[in-house]
């Protein structure tokens, strides 16, 4: 009998992030605090028999870069800082599939809205 072939999920919900987003001066005159979702498959999994973070992506570290790359400028697109959040935990480890999801809560669209959001995913 062969082994499975297996994956895993590695995940953060609802992250909060504060960055000064939005295409208006006043949406970003001021930091807001905006939610991140990462979801991220690495490219090797092993079977974690030695319960060791060594061996996996430490989601803390994952954490410290959404939250540090949302703070470091403004931002005009929700877009753009999924984007750029993809790209350097992209470059950081290796990785299967992610996904980086930004949402912008109450956001000013005419109308009530809980939240909006994009997301930029990634695959090999």
């Amino acid at each position: 009998m062969s082994a499975p072939r297996r994956s895993l999920e590695i995940s953060l919900t609802a992250l909060e992030a504060l960055c000064r987003c939005g295409v208006t001066d006043e949406e970003r005159r001021e930091a807001q605090t905006l939610l991140v979702d990462v979801r991220l498959t690495p490219l090797l999994v092993t079977d974690y028999a030695d319960d060791d973070l060594a061996g996996t992506v430490d989601y803390g570290r994952v954490a410290a870069v959404a939250v540090a790359t949302a703070a470091e400028r403004p931002y005009r697109l929700l877009e753009r800082l999924a984007t750029e959040i993809a790209d350097r935990l992209w470059a950081a480890h290796p990785l299967a599939e992610l996904h980086v999801a930004v949402r912008k809560q109450s956001p000013p669209v005419g109308s009530p809205a809980a939240t909006a959001g994009a997301e930029a995913i990634y695959r090999r």
